[in-house]
């Protein structure tokens, strides 16, 4: 069982969960030591920072020397998913990357492993998957696929060489921080007083998951004995159309509906099961709560 003050090592902690993340740890008490392209970044200063690269053709295990544990959030998401030349990329670093990097944890006697998948990859046949649903995504293949090989290999080593794994499968994230996604765009346009737009009626759906609530799960599971794959998520799928319409009812911003250029509507993906979360003790963040905290943050950014 891992508990503070040990270090953790932590991947992708520059980013938008990996900064939630570190800060909900260090207030813990753990040291941290982040594994990173980004050093200059803005690390917090009482953490280590060591220069580390997903796409290295090796990951030395001296740089998880000393680490009681690794929580791995590092990833490639493609900016065109429909791009075929991104499918080498996703795998080259989601799967054999984490593969590589688990290898380098094992040797260096890191005792638990905590990563992030995707929940976006179950088939999507599934109403509410629980961890036992089938996978087998069919959209954002290149990368959902990796991300699911990521899962595969990184059970396949750990149960091997006997590490202590699990992997959160987390739904779509969002949160106040966060410099770009279709959240981010509608509420920005909300406050700023342009027009929210959405497609096909706002069919497009996920399970949406507030950063808070990424992070909270992440350091829940970090210090459990819990191994194998659990859901994070708010157990409700929402549709960019109800996203939109509390927008509309928290600044009064209209909303235009207009057809999709591709012709196909994209639905997204369904609610999750989180029953085992739950039984640990998660309660999520509601999506209108996170909603309206997404708007504090833009009208009052000096404040957030």
């Amino acid at each position: 069982m891992i508990r503070p003050p040990v270090t953790v090592a932590v991947t992708g902690g520059a980013g938008h969960v990996g900064k939630r993340f570190s800060d909900a740890a260090r207030a813990r008490g753990y040291r941290l030591r982040h594994l990173t392209r980004r050093t200059d970044a803005g690390f917090h200063p009482d953490d280590e920072v060591r220069r580390f690269d997903m796409a290295d053709a090796a990951h030395d295990a001296a740089l998880l020397q000393g680490c009681d544990a690794l929580v791995h959030l590092a990833a490639h998401i493609p900016r065109d998913h429909r791009d075929m030349a991104e499918a080498e990329r996703c795998w080259a670093i989601n799967a054999f990357g984490t593969l590589r990097l688990i290898a380098a944890a094992g040797e260096a006697g890191v005792r638990r492993i905590v990563q992030t998948t995707g929940a976006n990859a179950y088939a999507p046949t599934a109403l509410q998957p629980d961890e036992q649903a089938q996978m087998f995504p069919r959209s954002r293949t290149y990368y959902l696929g990796s991300k699911l090989l990521q899962e595969i290999y990184a059970t396949e080593y750990c149960e091997a060489h006997h590490l202590s794994l699990c992997s959160l499968r987390i739904g779509a994230i969002y949160g106040p921080e966060q410099a770009s996604g279709r959240l981010t765009i509608m509420t920005r346009d909300a406050v700023e007083g342009r027009p929210i737009r959405i497609v096909d009626g706002g069919c497009y759906g996920a399970d949406m998951v507030h950063v808070d609530d990424a992070a909270s799960a992440l350091l829940l599971m970090l210090e459990r004995d819990f191994e194998g794959p659990v859901n994070v998520g708010t157990g409700v799928r929402t549709t960019l159309a109800t996203i939109a319409a509390t927008l509309r009812d928290l600044t009064g911003a209209e909303v235009i509906d207009q057809p999709s250029e591709a012709g196909v509507s994209d639905t997204g993906f369904p609610a999750l099961d989180i029953t085992l979360l739950r039984s640990m003790g998660f309660a999520p963040v509601p999506v209108e709560r996170g909603l309206a905290a997404m708007v504090c943050r833009f009208l009052s950014p000096a404040l957030t």
